[in-house]
Formats: structure tokens, sequence, C-alpha cells
């Protein structure tokens, strides 16, 4: 039997709620949503390439929140949702600027892990696209 949480709409919950408050700034609710052992990989349009682990990533949302940055873009199109065990993945775009000030498309495969009773995004690899391709 499937639990509740382990199901395609469980992932796209716990996605819902990283969107939302990732585009907020909410620090105190990132703690809980990225795992410990985070890490997430960006890729620009010219193809350079910037890392963070989980405080790293926390810090940049935290320097934006304290710039008084304006919440950020919450659309997004979704592709796929896999869950094997305690672990799922969503494949999703994203529109938004957090990155560089520049409004983006954003090609993203996330990466969850339950523990601790939710779900957690362990890794992320974000491929940046202007808008118009």
């Amino acid at each position: 039997m499937t639990k509740a949480t382990h199901t395609a709409e469980g992932i796209r919950a716990a996605m819902d709620h990283l969107i939302d408050r990732a585009t907020n700034y909410d620090i105190d609710a990132l703690q809980t949503i990225y795992h410990d052992d985070f890490h997430t990989t960006l890729v620009a349009p010219d193809s350079s390439v910037t890392t963070f682990n989980k405080q790293e990533f926390i810090e940049h949302f935290r320097k934006q929140a304290e710039a008084g940055k304006h919440q950020l873009n919450t659309w997004a199109e979704w592709h796929d949702f896999h869950i094997l065990g305690d672990t799922g993945v969503s494949v999703l775009t994203r529109k938004h600027s957090g990155m560089n000030d520049q409004e983006m498309k954003l090609l993203c495969n996330i990466e969850w892990r339950f523990e601790d009773g939710r779900w957690q995004v362990l890794r992320e690899a974000i491929f940046m696209q202007p808008l118009d391709s």
C-alpha cells in the first residue's frame, strides 16, 4: 500500500510548498525543506556552473531578502513526478529572476528524500535559459 505522502500528489504538494516559501524568502521554512545533505547545481546559459550546499543556498536567499527583493515569480510547468520508496523526483520548468536578477526560464530536476516525516529536497539540477528560448 502506498503512503499518502508517497504519491505524485504528495511530491507535488511538497514542490508547491517549496516554491511558495522560496519565492517569499522564508528562511525558517527553507531550513526544514532543504535536506542537511542538500546540493544544487546551476548551469547558466553560458555553460558556467555554480554549486551551493544547504547553508550557502539559504544564505543566498537571506541576502536577497535583506536587500528587499520582491516576491519571485511562482510560475511552474510540471513535466514529471516519480517516486521510488523514500525518494522522489520532480521535473519542471520555472520562471524567475532569483539567480541573476534577470527573468530566466529554469529547467529543473529536483530530487526528494522522505525523512523525519516529510519530503526534503536533496538535490537540484537547474539549467537556466533566456525566456525566449
